[in-house]
C-alpha cells in the first residue's frame, strides 16, 4: 500500500475516534442520584418516575391549623425582618401577580389551573427549572454534529432459476456485515468511512473454466464525503439551522436534534430563559416587600381604631353620666353610642385585615400556618430619596429583564432573515468515494492457492490492488423559489414587528419609571400631611375634652365626634402611607431593574450548594431573634398595635347584641323595629361578677402625657373593671408610630432596616 494511502487510513482512524460522543452512552449514576434527591427537597417521593400512586394520592394537608378569625385571632408572635422574609420566599415563596402599581401588587396569584399546557405554578422552585431546561436544549442543539454508528448484518440465500451463466454465479448462501462511522461537518458536509464484509458461496458450481473464488470473502474499506456548495453551507448557517442538512448519497445516515432551533438561537433561548426568571425573581421580590409593609400597615390601622375604640367608649361614659345629670340630651347619647359601635365595627375589620395581610404575606412567602402569628418589625424608611432622574432611565433602559428579552427577540428575528435567505440558494453538492477490496476464499493462510488464485483475503486487500473510485455534482432547484420569497417576506415583517414592539416597550417602562418617581415624592410628602393632620386633630380632641368651660355648648360634642373621626382616619392614612412610601421605593427600583441590588440579591447559573441554601435562611432568623432580645425590651417588643390582639378590648365591659337585623323589608315597613338583637344588660355593670363601673366621669391623660419606664402611659382614676378591659392597652404609647419631620431618619433606604432600640425617635416600641 503506498504511504499516501497509509496515512490516509490512519487519519480517517483518528478521526473517527476522536468523533466519538462528547458524553458517556449511558446515564450516570449521579445523576439518578441527583434527581432523586431533588425530587425528596421538594416533598416527592425518590421513585417519582415510576410511582403511579403519586397521580392518585392527594398531599398531606391533614395537619393545617383552624384557620385565624377575628373571634380567634391571637397566636404568639414570630418577628419577622424584611430581609429574613426575603430569604424565605427565595428559598420557597411563589412570585404574586406580576404587576408594578397595579391593584395586583403585594397579592398572592392563588389561581388553581391546569389542563393539557400544564399545571400553573408561580412557586420561585419551579421557576428555577425553566433556565435548566432551556440549557439542555443547548445540548439538543448541538447534536446534530455528533458522530453515528451504524452497523448491521444479514443473512440469506439466492436460489432463482438459473436463466444465465451470470445468474449461476449469483445462486448460493450469503452474508454481509457492515460497519459505519458517520460525522457532520461544522459547514453542512457528512463524512463516513464504511468497513464491510460480503460473503457468497455459490451452488452447484456452474460449469466452465476460468478463474472462480467459491466461497468468496470480500473486504472493503469505503470513504465518503458529501458536501453543499452553495445552500447550507458554511459554519455560519448551520449555526442557526435547526436541523442537519440531509445528505443525498448517505442512506443510512440520520443526522440528531431537529427538536430545537440552531445551536446561536438556542443560546438565545436561554438568555431568554434566565432573564424570564430574573424577572419572575424581581417581581417576586417587589410582592414580598409590598405585602410586609401591607402587613405593617394592617397592624398601624389596627392600633389606630383600638385607641379610638377605647377614646370612644371614655366619651360615651362621660356623656351617659351628664345624661343622668340632666347636663345633656338623651339623644346626645345615642349619638356618641353610635359611633362608638361604628368604630367597634372598624377594629373588627381591622383584626380581620390583619388575618388576611398576614395570609397573603405567608402566600408569598411559601409558609403554611405555624400556629404563630407574623410580626413585622423592621423600622420603614421615611427618609426622602431624590434618584437622579437620567440615571435612573439609562439603568432602566439596560437592565429591564422585558428589555432584554424583547432585545434578544429581535436578534433572533435578524438572524432567521439568514436562514431564508439561505433557502433561496442553489442546492448543489459535491459528493465523491473511494473504496479499497479485497477478495478471497477464506481469511488467513497464505495470500494464493496452488494453482495462483486468491485465497487470503485480507493479504489480498492489504496489496491494495482493487479500487473504486467515484466524485459528481447534485443540484437541485425549485423553480421561482416561491415558498422561499414568501417565507423571507415574512421574516421581514416579524424583523419590523419586534423593532417597533422594543421601542413601544421601552417606552413603556420609561412611563413606568416616571410614574414610581412621581409616587416617591409624591407619598414622602403624604406622610408629612398625614402627620400633620394627625397632630392638629388629636390637639382639638384634647383641647374639647380638657376645657370645661366648652362642656356646655351644644356644638362641642359634635366637634368632639367630628375630632375623633379625623383622628383616626388621619392616623390610619399615616400608617398606610409609609407603608406606601416604602413600597414605592421598592417598586422603582424595580422600575430601573435594579431591585436584586437593592435588596441584596444575586441570581447564578447552577445549583446553589445545600449548606448556603440552609445556612441563608436560618442566619436571618437568627438575626431577627438577636434584634428582638437585644434592643427590644419586653414590654416593647412589638410593633404599634400588635402586643396583643384581642377580639374586643370591650367585651369585658360593653357587650354588645349578637342577634341578627330584620329582614330589610321588615324595616322598610316598620322602621320602629330595632334593627339589632336584644339590647345589652346595664351598662354600668361588668360581667363575670367584676366590680361594677362607678358613674362619675372616667379621664385619661392627655395625649403627649409622660410615659412609664416600660413605655406605658397611666390612667387616673381607672376603676377594677376598667382596667381589667384595657389593661393591654395602657401599654401603648400615646404618640403615634410615625416620626416627626424635624426628627424624620436622615439614612439612605438601602440603609434602614435596622431595628431602633425602645426609646429611640419616634417613641418607646417604634418598629
Amino acid at each position: 500500500m503506498t504511504r499516501w494511502k497509509t496515512a490516509l487510513l490512519g487519519a480517517a482512524l483518528t478521526l473517527a475516534g476522536q468523533a466519538g460522543c462528547k458524553q458517556q452512552l449511558f446515564e450516570h449514576e449521579p445523576d439518578i442520584d441527583h434527581f432523586r434527591n431533588e425530587a425528596m427537597k421538594l416533598g416527592a417521593p425518590a421513585n417519582l418516575e415510576i410511582d403511579r400512586s403519586s397521580t392518585l394520592t392527594p398531599g398531606n394537608w391533614g395537619a393545617w391549623p383552624v384557620p385565624k378569625t377575628p373571634d380567634n385571632p391571637d397566636r404568639p408572635a414570630r418577628y419577622l425582618t424584611l430581609m429574613e422574609a426575603v430569604s424565605i420566599a427565595l428559598e420557597q415563596g411563589t412570585t404574586g401577580f406580576l404587576t408594578l402599581g397595579g391593584g395586583g401588587q403585594g397579592v398572592a396569584n392563588e389561581n388553581v389551573q391546569s389542563g393539557q399546557g400544564g399545571t400553573f405554578t408561580d412557586s420561585i422552585r419551579v421557576l428555577a427549572l425553566g433556565p435548566a431546561t432551556s440549557g439542555a436544549d443547548i445540548e439538543s442543539a448541538l447534536s446534530k454534529f455528533d458522530a453515528h454508528y451504524v452497523a448491521s448484518s444479514t443473512w440469506g440465500r439466492v436460489d432463482t432459476q438459473p436463466t444465465s451463466i451470470l445468474n449461476n454465479f449469483q445462486n448460493g448462501d450469503t452474508a454481509a456485515i457492515t460497519s459505519s462511522i458517520f460525522k457532520g461537518s461544522p459547514t453542512g458536509g457528512v463524512w463516513g468511512i464504511t468497513a464491510s464484509m460480503n460473503y457468497l458461496y455459490v451452488h452447484p458450481v456452474p460449469a466452465g473454466g476460468g478463474i472462480f473464488v467459491n466461497p468468496s470473502y470480500r473486504p472493503q474499506l469505503q470513504f465518503q464525503f458529501e458536501q453543499p456548495l452553495l445552500q447550507s453551507y458554511g459554519v455560519e448557517i448551520n449555526q442557526l439551522l435547526s436541523q442537519f442538512p440531509q445528505p443525498q448519497t448517505f442512506n443510512r445516515f440520520r443526522a440528531s436534534g431537529g427538536r430545537t432551533e440552531g445551536i446561536i438561537i438556542t443560546r438565545i433561548r436561554f438568555e431568554q430563559a434566565k432573564a424570564e426568571f430574573e424577572r419572575n425573581v424581581n417581581h417576586m421580590l417587589l410582592n414580598v416587600e409590598t405585602a410586609y409593609w401591607n402587613l405593617y400597615a394592617a397592624y398601624g390601622t389596627l392600633y389606630s381604631r383600638k385607641k379610638s375604640l377605647l377614646e370612644a367608649y371614655e366619651l360615651w361614659r362621660n356623656i351617659k353620666n351628664r345624661v343622668e345629670g340632666g347636663l345633656e340630651q338623651p339623644q346626645d347619647e345615642k349619638r356618641v353610642l353610635a359611633q362608638l359601635e361604628n368604630f367597634r365595627a372598624q377594629h373588627i375589620q381591622g383584626l380581620g385585615q390583619v388575618i388576611e395581610s398576614e395570609r397573603q404575606l405567608r402566600l408569598l412567602l411559601g409558609m403554611t400556618d405555624d400556629f404563630t402569628r407574623l410580626v413585622p418589625i423592621d423600622t420603614p424608611t421615611e427618609a426622602p430619596y431624590q434618584p437622579d432622574w437620567q440615571l435612573a432611565v439609562n439603568e432602566a433602559l439596560t437592565n429591564r429583564p422585558e428589555l432584554v428579552q424583547a432585545r434578544q427577540d429581535l436578534k433572533t428575528h435578524q438572524l432567521d432573515i439568514l436562514i431564508q435567505r439561505n433557502q433561496l440558494k442553489w442546492d448543489l453538492r459535491l459528493t465523491g468515494s473511494y473504496d479499497i477490496n479485497g477478495v478471497g476464499n477464506r481469511l488467513d493462510g497464505s495470500a494464493v492457492d496452488g494453482l495462483g488464485n486468491p485465497k487470503n483475503a485480507f493479504t489480498q486487500f492489504s496489496n491494495d490492488k482493487w479500487n473504486n473510485w467515484q466524485y459528481g455534482l447534485l443540484l437541485d432547484v425549485p423553480f421561482g423559489h416561491r415558498d422561499a420569497h414568501a417565507a423571507l417576506r415574512t421574516s421581514h415583517l416579524n424583523l419590523l414587528r419586534s423593532y417597533v414592539a422594543l421601542r413601544e416597550n421601552e417606552k413603556k417602562v420609561v412611563s413606568q419609571l416616571a410614574n414610581q418617581y412621581s409616587r416617591i415624592n409624591e407619598f414622602l410628602r403624604t406622610i408629612q400631611a398625614q402627620h400633620a393632620q394627625y397632630v392638629r386633630a388629636q390637639q382639638e380632641y384634647d383641647l374639647l375634652k380638657n376645657r370645661k368651660d366648652l362642656q356646655d355648648l351644644a356644638s362641642t360634642l359634635e366637634a368632639m365626634l367630628n375630632a375623633q373621626l379625623t383622628v383616626t382616619a388621619a392616623q390610619t392614612a399615616e400608617f398606610q402611607a409609609v407603608a406606601t412610601y416604602n413600597t414605592a421605593l421598592a417598586g422603582f427600583q424595580l422600575a430601573k431593574g435594579t431591585i436584586l441590588q437593592y435588596d441584596n440579591v444575586s441570581i447564578g447559573e447552577g445549583a446553589l450548594p445545600e449548606c448556603a441554601q440552609i445556612r441563608a435562611t436560618d442566619h436571618f432568623r437568627e438575626r431577627t431573634k438577636a434584634l428582638v432580645l437585644r434592643e427590644r425590651p419586653d414590654e416593647a417588643v412589638a410593633p404599634t398595635g400588635v402586643k396583643d390582639i384581642e377580639r374586643d378590648p370591650l367585651a369585658g365591659l360593653m357587650p354588645y347584641g349578637n342577634g341578627a337585623p330584620p329582614p330589610s323589608v321588615l324595616q322598610m315597613m316598620n322602621p320602629q323595629v330595632t334593627p339589632f338583637g336584644p339590647p345589652p344588660g346595664p351598662m354600668n355593670a361588668a360581667p363575670n361578677g367584676a366590680p361594677a363601673v362607678p358613674n362619675g366621669s372616667l379621664q385619661a391623660p392627655p395625649m403627649g402625657s409622660p410615659a412609664t419606664p416600660n413605655g406605658s402611659t397611666t390612667m387616673s382614676s381607672t376603676p377594677p373593671a376598667l382596667s381589667a378591659g384595657v389593661s393591654n392597652y395602657t401599654k401603648w404609647p400615646t404618640t403615634p408610630n410615625v416620626a416627626t419631620p424635624s426628627n424624620r431618619p436622615t439614612a439612605p433606604p438601602w440603609q434602614s432596616g435596622l431595628v431602633q432600640p425602645a426609646g429611640a425617635t419616634g417613641g418607646p416600641g417604634t418598629p
